[in-house]
């Protein structure tokens, strides 16, 4: 890279360019995760996740089927050989946020060194959660930035956001013209792109906008602190990065200013060691380097030591150190000779990792192998195998913002803490469409398959079946006929009985009592979304037998 000021300030505007594009990109994808009259999606929503590393290392780790679209994250690591590890500077969406977010909401102030002592933690994190992996406890989604990012829009942000816009368009109506006659046209604007097709709503909304607050208030300590100190990605692009070819000149900071360490938000150049570089016989020949050194030249005296070398695993390539470098000292180049700055991340630790990965296993696994799974932990078409759905999902969130009719819901505890944010269908809150496969399209490790209508349209997730103490035919002696009516199946999964019974006026009546045909229901809760009845249904979809056998 030239080292003039404005080729130095072009790099720099356009990281900041290709990071802002980037993130609109990922939350263009966001948007259009939804049902848009069409079947099949006409977006690669999960594209971020398909260049992701870490998902298709703990993909084959847990000796998961091959999914072709993972492959694709090579083409960054092969970059990151390259380049050094610019994902975390110039692609990653959640990075860009925490930028953002600091600007926003935080003062200026100097790092406090946090960052620093904790930055070996995503190393070992990493560690802990591939040594896991071989034993298919999968749960770098909870981790991963990508997932974390995407998981909090889809729960929070979005959720609430469309909420803010429908009450405020419905107030601003209310008042009338001339409000209502600037103010409808622009919520139109807003219905026809950004808001939902149907109003969402989810379950542990405060547990993930708590989780993402830690995140972002971590800023307030040291910059960029979750990606210096905890991110497992990052850690694993560092690691790659460690033998990128593009490094910088000079490879550490120079006698006499240390304006980059301050800089740098990613403590590229606070984090090495003093190192003695081998003594140089003396020459004659060699000229003395000037005060000011020539671009990209080490201005280090003969014997001089070399102070905080650069670490290419830590540096996000952001160019800042490159475009505020009044003397124009500092260039990017490929083929530097330089010692790299170490990673001694210690044996005894990365043992007590490994070690805590393995002993991880079971230890997630007390709460679900303790008792059977529960009744009414209704899994996804096609996820039915819980060891194989659990080892697969990687909590991203993206089946349950695709969801028609708003059923997928985070789990909490019901499938143990393996099972923490995958998706479960609700029936009461939204039905599994008859007609939809959109989960399994977006799914991007195939935890969810993508199934053609017919199969999909066959496959059992659970099986209904009557509350006769909330049933109103059965507690009224009154003729409900809604379950029947929504059954979608063909012949109906719901029958009824004509037999004669006590009403509440205490009169003799013939009631159709309804019944459930178990070898045709398949579980997609459309009943028991329109049950009339407050409160849980008079009838409800749990697990199938049939596929606990």
């Amino acid at each position: 890279m030239a080292t003039n000021e404005s080729s130095r300030r072009y790099w720099l505007w356009l990281r900041r360019a290709v990071q802002i594009i980037l993130f609109l990109l990922f939350v263009v994808l966001f948007l259009k995760a939804e049902y848009a009259g069409q079947e099949i999606l006409a977006w690669p929503v999960d594209l971020f996740f398909r260049f992701d590393p870490l998902l298709l290392t703990a993909h084959l780790l847990t000796l998961s089927p091959l999914v072709a679209g993972l492959f694709w994250s090579l083409v960054f690591v092969v970059l990151t050989l390259i380049l050094g590890r610019f994902f975390c500077g110039w692609v990653c969406p959640l990075g860009a946020t925490l930028d953002a977010c600091r600007r926003l909401l935080f003062s200026p102030r100097p790092d406090r060194g946090v960052a620093d002592r904790w930055r070996r933690a995503k190393y070992y994190l990493l560690i802990a959660l591939l040594a896991s992996a071989p034993f298919t406890v999968n749960l770098v989604g909870l981790f991963d930035p990508l997932s974390l990012l995407y998981r909090t829009l889809a729960i929070v942000l979005y959720p609430a956001f469309g909420y803010a816009v429908e009450r405020a368009g419905t107030v601003l109506y209310h008042l009338g013209p001339p409000v209502s006659a600037f103010s409808e046209p622009v919520y139109q604007f807003f219905k026809a792109t950004v808001l939902p097709f149907k109003p969402l709503v989810y379950l542990l909304p405060f547990l993930t906008l708590f989780l993402f607050a830690l995140v972002v208030a971590a800023e307030r300590w040291d910059r960029r602190f979750w990606c210096r100190a905890l991110c497992p990605l990052g850690a694993l692009y560092g690691l790659v990065a460690r033998f990128s070819l593009l490094r910088r000149r000079p490879a550490a900071l120079c006698p006499d200013c240390s304006d980059c360490a301050v800089l740098c938000k990613m403590g590229a150049l606070s984090g090495g060691r003093v190192q003695e570089p081998p003594t140089l016989a003396p020459s004659t020949t060699a000229p003395p380097p000037t005060p000011e050194g020539e671009p990209g030249r080490d201005v280090r005296s003969p014997g001089q030591p070399l102070k905080a070398p650069h670490s290419s695993a830590e540096c996000q390539l952001c160019l800042r150190c490159l475009s505020e470098c009044e003397k124009g000292r500092v260039s990017f180049a490929f083929g530097v000779k330089a010692p790299r700055a170490p990673l001694d991340l210690g044996r005894r630790q990365v043992v007590t990792s490994l070690a805590a990965g393995v002993a991880l296993v079971p230890l997630v696994r007390l709460g679900s192998l303790a008792r059977p799974p529960d009744e009414y932990l209704i899994r996804p078409p096609g996820a039915q195998n819980e060891a194989e759905f659990l080892s697969r999902c990687i909590r991203c969130g993206q089946c349950m913002k695709v969801c028609l009719t708003n059923g997928l819901q985070p789990v909490l505890w019901e499938a143990g803490l393996e099972g923490l944010y995958t998706p479960r269908l609700v029936p009461r809150m939204g039905y599994c469409a008859h007609t939809c496969t959109l989960c399994g399209q977006v799914c991007p490790t195939g935890a969810i398959p993508q199934l053609t209508l017919p199969v999909k349209q066959a496959m059992v997730l659970g099986v209904a079946a009557f509350d006769r103490n909330r049933c109103i035919p059965y507690t009224e002696g009154a003729d409900c006929l809604v379950c029947e009516e929504h059954c979608p199946v063909s012949p109906k999964a719901i029958t009824f009985t004509l037999q004669e019974v006590v009403n509440l006026k205490g009169r003799k009546v013939q009631v159709k009592l309804p019944v459930v045909q178990p070898d045709r229901c398949i579980g997609c809760g459309h009943c028991e979304k329109v049950c009339p009845v407050g409160g849980a249904a008079g009838i409800r979809v749990r697990r199938s037998l049939r596929m606990e056998l």
